[in-house]
């Protein structure tokens, strides 16, 4: 790297230091282990350097009265985590913009991807940048049985963002071990039964689709979410 370009990304890393997000974490796309996940980035971006990933997190108090279990026409406490994610998702968005400025004001190329709203592949239920696989390599933690990012601070209750950028930014370091205690109480109380024991080394083994079809008939499910004990 050049001593300009040096001087331009130490600029963006104190950018980062700056931000109103609960957790940052880099990960360095050449450095990636996963070489699904940088086709990914490459794919989005090719130039790409380094993944931002920002997270906020998801209150517990707002969690727990997120019970799939409604009677029609009722109040219902559940209700709040609705407006309560979109509340984080677009502190997160903001989050995002402000990262992907710093970058482009000092010559980098920068993609800013949402919480909420980045594109889907309908025939796997994969997202075109896999969030909590870039929050992994970003260091902010590990992924647990339930197929959510673990973090040491508050558990799999975050909300991610992500930022693209060609920037040679700082990686963090990532966990040395697994967070994911193997309690397996997501699994036990998954409604849809989407959740089983890995093999084969995998962290987890989920049927997306089960799980899709039991939140898209009774509505938001948070259950494996809302009782993992990790950061509680």
């Amino acid at each position: 790297m050049s001593e300009g370009w040096l001087h331009q990304s130490e600029a963006v890393q104190e950018e980062l230091s700056k931000l109103e997000t609960d957790l940052v974490g880099v990960a360095s796309v050449e450095g990636l282990a996963e070489p699904r996940l940088r086709d990914q980035v490459l794919r989005l971006l090719p130039e790409a350097k380094s993944i931002v990933v920002l997270a906020n997190e998801i209150y517990p108090e707002v969690l727990d009265h997120s019970r799939p279990e409604k009677i029609m026409g009722e109040a219902s406490p559940r209700d709040m985590l609705v407006p309560h994610m979109e509340y984080l998702n677009g502190r997160l968005t903001k989050s995002a913009y402000d990262v992907a400025k710093a970058c482009r004001r000092q010559g980098f190329k920068a993609l800013p991807l949402h919480p909420k709203g980045v594109p889907n592949d309908q025939r796997f239920l994969a997202a075109i940048l896999s969030f909590k696989h870039a929050a992994e390599a970003a260091g902010l933690g590990s992924i647990g049985r339930h197929s959510l990012l673990v973090t040491p601070q508050f558990g799999p209750r975050v909300r991610l963002a992500s930022v693209l950028t060609e920037a040679e930014l700082a990686p963090s370091p990532r966990p040395s071990k697994s967070l994911c205690s193997d309690c397996n109480r997501c699994m036990e109380a998954c409604p849809s039964h989407a959740l089983s024991e890995p093999i084969g080394g995998e962290p987890y083994s989920i049927n997306k689709f089960a799980c899709s079809a039991f939140r898209g008939g009774s509505g938001p499910c948070s259950e494996c979410m809302r009782v993992c004990p990790i950061g509680r």
